[in-house]
């Protein structure tokens, strides 16, 4: 790689992607996140792995960065945020709960439900409070000595972070920061491999086509929400200006026929109107209501 040359790393999503296949990395990466778990050997990794609700096409689906299941039927989802959209707890919410559906088969019982652990890797702490690792489960509110065991665990790396002595996760820390790693070991093993990819004329082909089309994306998507923005605002203008219109008629009927009933004053605002006038029946009486008393 040239010196001026951009350096991809383990954040980006061709080279996560590219890591997480390999099962002794993913496995250690995972394994770091979760210091109180024994992670037994990795079975099957996914990557993007798409869920969604079958039976229901309006259900958002989800695309999950790596799925991993264990030879004991654990499973994980590690996901790369590298930006802060302020919605890591709605997020991790639908994730977990797509996870379920995903897992659990029609006539099982609940029990059947896989334990599973969901691992956000974030480049920023959404909590402002510091801590590299944040772990989370289901207490109750006043005794945390009673826990909902739901068989899930909702972990948060944030790269940001301090407090931890634990080799493996400031190795991770350092991985996802591009910190140079010094010791020996898989972590640096890794930050080995991501160095050739860098250095791989076809792999850096590659992570450029995926960076141009992930702008080119984002470049659509803000177009386009610019333009439902656009659209909005002019149909919320077309509103407030018919809202008023229906308040002028009723004023003008106060003042020259004040014995007109509503559905008279309704009646001749509905001649007097376009057919694309933006109010429905119901709102133009509910005005009509609300200003002739």
């Amino acid at each position: 790689m040239l010196e001026n040359q951009k350096y991809y790393g383990f954040t980006n999503d061709e080279i996560f992607g590219s890591i997480m296949q390999n099962k002794r990395f993913c496995k250690a990466i995972i394994q770091a996140a979760l210091p109180d778990v024994d992670v037994v050997s990795v079975e099957s990794i996914d990557a993007q792995k798409e869920l969604g609700t079958k039976s229901d096409k309006r259900s958002k689906s989800v695309r999950l960065d790596i799925a991993v299941k264990d030879k004991v039927g654990n499973l994980y989802d590690v996901e790369v945020q590298v930006n802060n959209n302020h919605d890591i707890g709605p997020r991790m919410r639908y994730y977990q709960s797509s996870m379920d559906r995903d897992t659990l088969d029609r006539g099982k019982p609940y029990t059947s439900l896989a334990r599973t652990y969901l691992i956000f890797l974030c480049a920023f702490d959404p909590f402002g409070k510091g801590k590299l690792r944040y772990s989370f489960h289901l207490y109750d509110d006043e005794d945390k000595s009673i826990q909902l065991k739901n068989n899930a665990e909702n972990i948060i790396i944030n790269s940001k972070g301090t407090g931890s002595e634990d080799v493996d996760l400031l190795n991770l820390q350092k991985l996802m920061n591009d910190d140079k790693i010094e010791a020996t070991g898989v972590f640096k093993e890794i930050q080995t491999q991501i160095q050739e990819y860098n250095d791989d004329p076809k792999r850096r082909n590659l992570m450029r086509t995926a960076e141009l089309r992930m702008k080119e994306e984002t470049a659509v998507a803000e177009k386009r929400g610019v333009e439902k923005g656009i659209e909005l605002g002019t149909k919320q203008e077309a509103r407030r200006k018919d809202q008023n219109t229906v308040r002028a008629f009723v004023t003008f009927f106060k003042r020259t026929q004040s014995k007109m009933s509503e559905a008279e004053v309704y009646s001749a605002i509905k001649d007097s109107v376009d057919s694309d006038f933006s109010l429905s029946d119901g709102e133009i009486r509910e005005i009509i209501h609300q200003n002739l008393k």
